[in-house]
């Protein structure tokens, strides 16, 4: 069994880099999405402000489009969006349709993290059999059997490497899609909220 990081990589070759280009390109993309896509604080703020207004019996434009003119966020363009077009009979359908893309734009990331973790176990059986090729061909060889015994677990460990780096890539995953589909639910949600008083 390898003791160090450099024998075990030596036991995956030649699939032992590519299997840890992958895992570092997945863990890149896992990060990507979490900095890169963030309208959650901006829209529970709007939200908040939306039900103080009602609750008051305010105006919500003035107080949301301070909030998104300070943010970067592409939900705030559209908020601002609404706002300035908010006698625009088409409105709702345009907003349909621009807030697809916002969501859309929301999953940054999960494609790349997704064939990541279809990928890392194909090159991790591609790398058992590879050495089981390699090991078979000792077959019948006098003192073959210990040999193929431990070149037999040290075939496996590209399998290991590839499902240790899929398993946390579709635990993220699934992760990010639920967070994604609530967000979703969140932003139209809000959206029917505001293009009900826009419409008043």
């Amino acid at each position: 069994m390898p003791n160090t990081i450099s024998q075990f990589f030596d036991a995956c070759q030649p699939f032992g880099y590519p299997l840890l280009a992958c895992s570092i390109i997945m863990v890149a993309a896992i990060l990507y999405h979490l900095i890169f896509t963030g309208s959650r604080g901006l829209l529970r703020r709007l939200t908040h402000a939306l039900e103080q207004a009602r609750e008051h019996g305010t105006d919500p434009v003035p107080v949301l489009t301070d909030l998104c003119l300070r943010s970067a966020s592409p939900v705030a363009a559209e908020v601002l969006y609404a706002t300035r077009h908010g006698g625009d009979e088409h409105l709702e359908q345009q907003m349909e349709a621009r807030l697809r893309v916002v969501v859309d734009a929301e999953r940054t990331g999960m494609a790349t993290i997704s064939v990541i973790t279809n990928i890392a176990p194909m090159l991790g059986i591609l790398g058992t059999a590879w050495g089981l090729v390699k090991i078979f061909g000792v077959f019948g060889a006098a003192d073959a059997g210990p040999g193929i015994a431990m070149g037999i677990s040290t075939a496996l460990y590209t399998t290991i490497f590839g499902l240790a780096i899929a398993v946390p890539g579709i635990i993220a995953l699934t992760c990010f899609e639920r967070s994604l589909e609530q967000r979703a639910a969140r932003l139209n949600h809000f959206f029917t909220e505001l293009l009900a008083i826009l419409h008043k």
